[in-house]
């Protein structure tokens, strides 16, 4: 009897050790591989719901584009590579509704890094240098006339020049909380394939 139970904790203590390899494998590969981070840090929010009990779902590619820029490498991202700058963060409505159209244009274009940054994440010094930099691209808050770094903000650098930039979604569309018809959607493509067809020039 006491055999046996030895046998069952054993069986259960590699079971557990397995399971806790597995967990540290994939939190390794999320931090590491950012196509897969960024598609974990996306769908994850879509069983959470709003304030309003609303939820946006979005699936992203398993291969996808997108490169996590770190606080320190945003400026001169924007100052010296050729790509798309993409502003967001995972809980924003209007992002969500962004990224998949975004992400399947620069696919289907063979257009490589979407550089990412979360714009949540930022320090308060970092948002102060990115509104100097960025400020003619910038919206000015009514109230308190001063620059704002809103999302989901798109830039199209060539060799350090932004070349487009596109703000939030399209004009006709209002509610992010209900999901683009495909005329919107095949608009937005067209604004950032225009772009996209500035940089493959």
């Amino acid at each position: 009897m006491k055999e046996h139970r030895k046998k069952i904790i054993k069986e259960i203590a590699i079971i557990v050790g397995i399971f806790i390899l597995l967990i540290f494998c994939l939190a390794f590969l999320l931090q590491t591989n950012d196509s897969l981070r960024f598609k974990f840090d996306y769908e994850s929010e879509n069983r959470i719901a709003y304030t309003n009990g609303k939820t946006i779902k979005v699936k992203i590619p398993w291969k996808n584009p997108i490169v996590y820029l770190e606080e320190n490498q945003i400026i001169d991202t924007l100052k010296t590579k050729t790509g798309i700058v993409y502003f967001g963060y995972p809980s924003c409505p209007w992002c969500r509704n962004v990224v998949p159209i975004l992400l399947e244009t620069a696919i289907e274009e063979n257009i490589s890094p979407i550089y990412y940054v979360e714009s949540h994440q930022m320090s308060d010094a970092t948002k102060a240098q990115l509104i100097e930099y960025l400020g003619d691209y910038l919206e000015t808050k009514e109230e308190t006339n001063q620059k704002v770094l809103a999302v989901p903000d798109v830039y199209f650098l060539k060799e350090g020049k932004i070349i487009g930039h596109h703000l939030s979604t399209v004009e006709s569309y209002k509610n992010p909380y209900k999901g683009m018809n495909q005329e919107q959607k095949q608009e937005l493509k067209n604004i950032y394939l225009s772009f996209i067809k500035e940089i493959q020039k």
